[in-house]
């Protein structure tokens, strides 16, 4: 039986998310890596059990958009103020290796230079969110050195974010602008959000209101910012992943003063409650898990995909926290913590298939590797913060 119909699709993920991590819990996966492993085991690659329509694409375009903001949402870019020097030397060197190696790989496997710099592109992001929850579960690291790695983390997703927009522009080009002008436009349009928004939302967030009406109201607000946000930037040419990060960015300060909790836990139900599963349900209908049962070249460039994004990311940064003076411990935890690959690296995985720029050689290689990293990279990690 294949389940078409969408509101017993929807169920069926909604229902997967409650039940999956009871099954699971022993084993402490990620309940995302577990609902992409059931798109794909369930989905057309796989049992056939479920297939996508286009309002289930919608709500996965939704989820996309969702993580994303909330991506930028958990952001604190106040953190990068500090020791700049040190987190622009940690984001380049842990995002500029694993470029190099991701576009080599790629390349060497006889794909265009635009598809093996979109992988390149792939091999800087990584998971913000699992990041910051690693950072808070290993109390052997101190309060500057997991401010420092999370800094350099975040620095590394927006580069990610802004090449993928020149990716984009370039090979499915929006705007008849020249791109000089453009870019131009955009830096400036990026520059008037992160003035005039913040202004606007710590008046409207931040106001005493009754708490059932105020709470509405604000969560209307943020909603609206948010649609408002993709709008404008989709017209002038930028994809959705990077307008839905500029808005949680720009409203990252407001929302998270101590009077914005709840609004916080409102938006977090909201987007892990109900679009998000679905985003990575989606994501895990994209694997092409028959790729798996014979053993070919196919199977070689996944594996290389694989090695090359842990190995570069574990050496480079290691290799940047030694030239800041970082600890050997402190390096190596920089390193393992930078493997993870999730919310960034699937946002821009699923914008770049939606156009055409990924087969499905290249989706199920780095959707594979998202569940390897985020199984092996908390679990490295651990493991190094036990050493003496």
């Amino acid at each position: 039986m294949v389940i078409e119909n969408t509101l017993l699709l929807l169920l069926f993920v909604l229902a997967l998310g409650l039940i999956i991590p009871e099954l699971f819990k022993r084993f402490r996966i990620p309940l995302l890596t577990l609902i992409i492993l059931a798109g794909a085991i369930t989905g057309p690659h796989g049992l056939n059990y479920v297939k996508p329509d286009d309002t289930i694409n919608f709500f996965g375009f939704l989820g996309m958009a969702f993580l994303m903001f909330m991506t930028g949402l958990e952001t604190d870019i106040t953190r990068l103020s500090k020791s700049k020097n040190k987190i622009v030397i940690m984001a380049l060197l842990n995002a500029l290796i694993p470029f190099c190696v991701g576009l080599i790989i790629t390349k060497l496997f006889g794909y265009s230079w635009i598809v093996s710099i979109l992988i390149g592109i792939v091999f800087i992001s990584s998971s913000v969110a699992i990041i910051i929850s690693s950072l808070k579960e290993n109390k052997s690291i101190s309060q500057d050195v997991a401010q420092l790695i999370l800094s350099a983390v975040i620095v590394a997703d927006i580069v990610s974010l802004i090449a993928l927009g020149f990716i984009f522009q370039t090979t499915s080009k929006v705007t008849s602008l020249p791109l000089p002008v453009y870019f131009i436009i955009l830096i400036a349009s990026i520059l008037a959000l992160f003035r005039i928004v913040p202004i606007i939302s710590k008046k409207i967030i931040q106001k005493k209101l009754s708490e059932d009406k105020g709470y509405e109201r604000q969560l209307r607000f943020v909603i609206i910012i948010l649609v408002g946000v993709i709008i404008y930037f989709s017209f002038l040419g930028a994809h959705p992943i990077l307008a839905s990060f500029l808005a949680g960015l720009s409203l990252s300060g407001a929302i998270f003063y101590n009077k914005s909790k709840i609004l916080n836990s409102k938006l977090h139900t909201m987007g892990y409650g109900l679009f998000i599963p679905v985003f990575f349900f989606v994501i895990g209908m994209e694997m092409d898990i028959s790729l798996l049962k014979e053993f070919d070249l196919r199977n070689i460039m996944m594996i290389s995909l694989i090695l090359g994004l842990i190995i570069s990311k574990f050496v480079s940064g290691y290799l940047a926290g030694r030239i800041v003076k970082l600890s050997k411990k402190n390096s190596m935890l920089f390193g393992s913590i930078s493997i993870t690959q999730l919310t960034t690296t699937l946002a821009v995985t699923y914008a770049a298939s939606s156009i055409g720029l990924l087969d499905s050689v290249l989706v199920t290689s780095i959707v594979l590797l998202s569940i390897i990293t985020t199984l092996i990279g908390p679990i490295l990690t651990s493991y190094i913060s036990h050493l003496d």
